[in-house]
Order: structure tokens, then sequence, then C-alpha cells
């Protein structure tokens, strides 16, 4: 990983690492029923499912919940010690970045975690994203809606936007988009925030 991604990875898991328990108060009761029956569209009962930035572990429970295969990966340890507590499922203190598996998942659902990455390094994570599915694997994602690349409250964030996500997706040229939409945050503190969604299929 080179430098510069490692020191924004650093400020990010930083924060969840200080900051985990109000964090995870904040997520862990998220209505996201919608985003589920959006993404469950494209699976089948069983199949094995990546956790990508699981943070409170509110995805993993539903996930293993509806008979999923769930592994939840997150590169901060207090989120892992978290999710360990709760859950009986495998846990990898792991970021998006380094991601070492290959062809062993049919979906990666990566909710509001690859938004932390920088836009430099995207393309990189997306083929590590790539070869860690299956073949024609489902992948879910989401970003903050807009262009920019910034920092706030600690952490470092990378705003998308339609175009420039599917010039992203071009550049890598390894999936296909399926399904692409905006969205209020679910939070009632958070409403005003704009969201962007994909789910792209492995070609």
């Amino acid at each position: 990983m080179e430098d510069k991604c490692r020191y924004h990875l650093g400020l990010s898991v930083e924060y969840y690492n200080e900051n985990a328990l109000d964090f995870i108060k904040s997520t862990i009761d998220a209505n996201m029923t919608k985003l589920y029956d959006r993404f469950e569209q494209y699976l089948s009962y069983g199949m094995r499912i990546m956790d990508l930035g699981c943070g409170s572990g509110r995805d993993s429970r539903y996930f293993m919940n509806k008979g999923y295969e769930v592994v939840a990966i997150d590169p901060s340890v207090e989120m892992c010690d978290h999710i360990r507590s709760m859950l009986s499922i495998p846990v990898y203190q792991m970021s998006a970045e380094t991601l070492s598996f290959t062809n062993e998942f049919d979906a990666i659902w990566a909710c509001a975690s690859l938004l932390h990455v920088p836009k430099d390094y995207m393309e990189i994570v997306l083929r590590l994203m790539h070869k860690a599915l299956k073949r024609e694997g489902i992948c879910y994602g989401s970003w903050k809606y807009g262009e920019q690349e910034r920092y706030e409250n600690g952490r470092h964030f990378s705003d998308y936007n339609e175009e420039s996500l599917e010039r992203l997706l071009k550049q890598v040229g390894l999936f296909e988009t399926l399904d692409m939409w905006i969205t209020q945050d679910v939070r009632p503190d958070k409403c005003m925030n704009k969201w962007i969604n994909m789910i792209i299929r492995g070609k």
C-alpha cells in the first residue's frame, strides 16, 4: 500500500477506534430494508457474503439471520472486537486496500465504507474486490454524493456522483453496472445527506 493511502486509512481507522461506541449507537438500528431488498434480488439463499467495512455489525447480523454465510471485515480493531462479541461469524481486521481473498465470495456488501478510500487508489480496491469474488459475483457499494475529496471530523472522504462513478468503473473494466440510484440518509439526524448507491456484477 502506498504511503499516501496508508496515511489516509490510518486517520479514518483512528477515528473509528476512538469513537466506536458512539458510532455503533448511531448506526446499529438504522433501517436499511430498502437497500437490502434491492441487493437481495441478485442473491440466492446461503450465498457467501463479504461485509466489507462492517462497522457496527448491523448488516452482518441481518444477512446472517437471513441464512447467508457472512464474513465480516473492518480495519478497526474496536469494530472487529464488537462484532466478535455479538455474532458467531468469521471476522477479519483488514481494510479494503489490503484484501487478500481469491474467488471466495458470491457477493460483497460495502455500505458506506469505500467512501474512505482515496480516489487515486479506488481502482486498485475494485480490482482486489473483483479478485475476491467468484465468477459473476455481485457487489453493492455506497458513497456520499458529490465530487469532492475532503476531510471531515478526522476522516478522509471521497465523494462520487453518477458520472465519476461510471468513469471509475469504465477504467477498471471488470464489472457491469446493474443498478445505480440516489438515496437520502436513513438516520433522522442525517436526513439531508444524499448517497449514491451502485450494484455491479463481475465480468
